[in-house]
């Protein structure tokens, strides 16, 4: 169902209501407008249950066109609402979803449903107004719900992918080596997925708030997820040159492991983008902190889109690590933008934090 004009012929087991019929029908169906329509698409007949759901008198809309009762909602519905009413004999009824207006101002979408009236002296039409806001409504919500879960069910995929791989390798190793140490790590690596599992179903129920923060101190949150970044590299044997430097940036109120996250995909962002051949800086700004590198930088057209779910400017990238980034910062009640760096690299800038200290 599109929020322009629709005209689509329904099935019907007549070809038209008898005009006896459609006066009856005036005052019997209360749970919907029913009015009469000439030749033309003129309103003749408004009876009070018509009166009930638009809240014009019959003296102010009777004598004018039918199309007076449509809102005007934007470019998609510039179509001539007088062509609804067909200029040849149809079979069935006709059938317009579109917004509808009220004396009030207020609009609401309904279904108009126009029959030709049959009968020797019959000519016109019965027009049946159905608020259906109702439906409409959940209609979105559903697809709200389902963009919803593709992208839950996206980044859960894109965030486990990581420690996947660093348990893995470190299986590996513990297979060549026999090292204890290995076998730490993957305990380590294990509690930390449940964790972000336990985090992502939170977020899924709770609408991205994070709703229990707790004193965090930044620069120990940098410092683990830099770690993580690291051991990732080193187990998939791959050795980037990138080199993270950051000033002191105060306390905050947060979830600390989201936090992580949310540096983990910055950190991963700089180095897949600069070919592992980047300095990453972190530090405060007045209200927030940034996160820059001096690699070759976002483009500027693509500034705004980088943080769009599924969105990559690399061939091989998943779209999902900056979505990732904007949800928990978004979660936090802090923004965050893209701009260029004083080196031209990527610059990446969190604002409203309210430090502790």
């Amino acid at each position: 169902m599109g929020d322009s004009l629709v005209g689509k012929t329904a099935p019907s087991r007549t070809t038209g209501l008898g005009a006896d019929v459609a006066r009856h029908l005036l005052g019997s169906l209360s749970s919907h407008a029913v009015f009469m329509l000439d030749s033309e698409g003129t309103i003749t007949a408004w009876p009070g249950p018509a009166v009930g759901q638009y809240g014009y008198d019959a003296e102010t809309i009777v004598g004018e066109h039918v199309s007076e009762l449509f809102a005007e909602r934007g470019e998609s519905d510039t179509d001539d609402a007088a062509t609804i009413i067909p200029a040849e004999p149809i079979e069935g009824c006709l059938e317009v979803e579109r917004w509808h207006e009220r004396a009030n101002g207020t609009v609401f979408w309904g279904t108009l449903t126009i029959s030709p009236l049959v009968g020797p002296d019959a000519d016109g039409f019965a027009a049946i107004s159905q608020d259906e806001t109702a439906t409409k409504e959940y209609e979105r919500m559903l697809e709200r719900q389902n963009d919803r879960l593709k992208e839950f069910t996206d980044i859960l995929a894109h965030d486990l992918r990581n420690p996947l791989e660093v348990i893995d390798g470190r299986l590996r190793l513990y297979a060549e080596t026999g090292d204890e140490a290995h076998i730490e790590t993957i305990d380590e690596t294990t509690d930390r997925m449940a964790r972000l599992v336990d985090d992502l179903l939170r977020v899924a129920r709770q609408g991205d708030v994070v709703t229990d923060p707790e004193p965090t101190d930044l620069e120990a949150v940098v410092e683990t997820a830099w770690q993580v970044v690291e051991t990732a590299w080193q187990v998939v044997g791959t050795s980037p040159t990138a080199t993270l430097e950051h000033h002191e940036i105060p306390s905050v109120s947060a979830d600390a492991d989201r936090l992580v996250e949310l540096f983990e995909n910055l950190f991963r962002n700089s180095v897949e983008h600069g070919h592992q051949r980047v300095t990453i800086h972190v530090g405060p700004l007045e209200t927030g902190l940034y996160v820059e590198d001096d690699g070759p930088g976002i483009p500027t057209e693509h500034q705004d889109e980088v943080f769009e779910h599924g969105f990559t400017t690399s061939s091989g990238g998943s779209g999902y690590g900056l979505s990732v980034v904007r949800t928990i910062a978004n979660a936090h009640g802090w923004d965050i933008r893209a701009t260029d760096a004083e080196s031209r690299g990527a610059r990446f800038e969190i604002t409203g934090i309210d430090f502790l200290e």
